[in-house]
């Protein structure tokens, strides 16, 4: 069984599968940010965009966005084991 480490990063404690330390998921344009959950069982890549000379530099987008915006979607970690827990607030 593989083992895991908390991401500490997001803020909302994620699994991630553990990477040598100093992996990074990033391309000329974009850097992986985080996993985040958008309703129960479903998360979105977000990532950030690091091309200084573009006019989103340093905006949080998916990579929908960075495919819109014609710019290189880097890889990514594997996705964490489930949100299908993860509770959402009531609206």
């Amino acid at each position: 069984m593989r083992s895991f480490q908390r991401n500490l990063n997001s803020g909302q404690g994620e699994l991630f599968p553990e990477k040598p330390l100093g992996t990074v998921y990033q391309s000329k344009d974009a850097k992986f940010l985080a996993w985040q959950p958008i309703q129960p069982g479903k998360i979105v890549a977000l990532f950030n965009i690091i091309d200084r000379k573009h006019p989103s530099y340093g905006s949080t987008v998916t990579a929908d966005t960075l495919h819109n915006l014609n710019l290189k979607v880097p890889s990514t970690p594997p996705k964490p084991p489930s949100y299908s827990l993860y509770k959402f607030p009531n609206k």
